[in-house]
């Protein structure tokens, strides 16, 4: 979801679910936030329009949360596997 806080600057944020935002700064480099703390950042190589930016947010987002399911289910699966949890 786009919404341009500061339509005279030269950043443009997107925001999402679970308080996370993504600041684009009209150029190449994006800087991810959760409520009020940066969490990550990333760049592209190339310039894009708006609704590119938009789109390699998304995708950023997507993959990112992706990864953390990944690793997760990694983690319950290991804890599966655990000897310990079939004592009794």
């Amino acid at each position: 979801m786009v919404n341009n806080k500061y339509p005279n600057s030269s950043e443009l944020w997107f925001f999402y679910d679970d308080e996370i935002s993504i600041k684009w700064d009209c150029d190449k480099s994006f800087t991810v936030w959760q409520k009020n703390d940066i969490v990550n950042n990333f760049t592209v190589e190339e310039s894009m329009t708006p609704k590119q930016a938009e789109e390699q947010a998304d995708a950023w987002l997507e993959y990112e949360l992706e990864e953390e399911k990944l690793r997760h289910a990694d983690d319950m699966e290991f804890q599966f596997e655990s000897p310990d949890l079939f004592k009794m």
